[in-house]
């Protein structure tokens, strides 16, 4: 069985069981994709959980489509796409049943098996849409959405100039010419540009280690700016 139709897993992975119905299968899905998107908790780690969680909840939502029913759940009597198995024939001779037509119930393992390798299928053939989805309860939690698409990673680095500084670390809690300050942690300019930094442990920035120091003085020790 593909990991990514892996249903037994999925319901595992939502604290729920296949009879859950659609509504609470949901509800528990946007609840766990808040706790492992990166997005919200900061931690990339569980990006690829994460998309196999939504590739599961999109073949998941093509076997409700096609079944009226989440994967491994019972059929609903009454249901007449799933009619139940033929009962004896009166015109038999005797009135006795064929014995061959009658198939035995299958154990829940196989029927989950069965109904997964069905959605692989149907998953591999049409779906080719994005795996992050919407977190809005009263949006389209049904499709994808392309803005939670997770951003190009990027650091602070020397010799930045003050708009790339901002636009990665943001707004400094006290700001002067030479120095932005983000609480323990600080960065230093020189003539506009990045010559160091400090990110303490409780405050870290987004730079690839704790310190940085360029040197940025002329032969006279004074600042050169260019």
């Amino acid at each position: 069985m593909s990991d990514d139709t892996d249903f037994v897993s999925m319901y595992e992975e939502l604290g729920l069981d296949a009879e859950c119905g659609m509504a609470a299968f949901k509800q528990a899905y946007r609840r766990r994709v808040a706790v492992l998107h990166p997005d919200m908790q900061g931690d990339a780690s569980d990006l690829p959980r994460l998309q196999r969680l939504n590739r599961m909840y999109e073949a998941t939502l093509d076997f409700h489509r096609m079944h009226g029913r989440l994967p491994g759940a019972s059929a609903r009597l009454g249901d007449t796409r799933f009619p139940p198995p033929p009962g004896p024939d009166p015109d038999d001779a005797g009135g006795i049943a064929d014995t061959e037509a009658m198939e035995p119930p299958r154990s829940r393992r196989r029927y989950v098996l069965a109904a997964a390798l069905l959605a692989a299928l149907l998953y591999w053939l049409g779906a080719h849409r994005t795996s992050i989805p919407t977190l809005d309860p009263a949006g389209p939690g049904d499709s994808a959405a392309a803005a939670w698409q997770p951003r190009a990673s990027q650091q602070l680095e020397l010799g930045m100039d003050t708009a790339q500084a901002r636009r990665i670390l943001g707004d400094p809690t006290t700001e002067h010419a030479g120095r932005w300050q983000y609480g323990p942690s600080w960065v230093d300019f020189e003539c506009g540009k990045v010559t160091g930094w400090y990110s303490a442990p409780t405050r870290p920035l987004e730079v690839g280690r704790d310190s940085a120091h360029q040197a940025t003085e002329g032969p006279h020790g004074a600042a050169t700016c260019g």
